[in-house]
């Protein structure tokens, strides 16, 4: 996870990383993808009406200030609640726990 360089600006990490390496658990909470999102609820499922268009979680990033697997190997739980999901970090990678009703895989 990058949360302090962005191109070539350097915003810094702040206390993140003081707060991510001492939690007893981590639960990062937001969106799979950044932009405009719009979504409903209709009869208790959920209707993704127009999804953001630029994507969060990719392949790699440029600066590492957060690594998920390496917090996992501490012992340190990760969870990741997303919209519509919620996926746990594991020795294996990222495995979905728990999907919104009304969501298609």
């Amino acid at each position: 996870m990058n949360v302090s360089k962005f191109g070539p600006r350097l915003a810094g990490a702040g206390v993140f990383i003081n707060i991510s390496q001492n939690a007893k658990k981590l639960v990062f909470v937001g969106t799979f993808k950044a932009g405009c999102i719009r979504v409903a609820v209709e009869n208790g499922r959920l209707r993704v009406v127009k999804d953001g268009g630029m994507a969060k979680f990719v392949g790699e990033v440029e600066h590492r200030s957060f690594s998920g697997r390496y917090s996992v190997h501490r012992g340190q739980p990760v969870l990741y609640v997303k919209r519509a999901s919620c996926v746990q970090m594991t020795p294996d990678g990222v495995e979905l726990v728990e999907v919104a009703p009304g969501i298609e895989i």
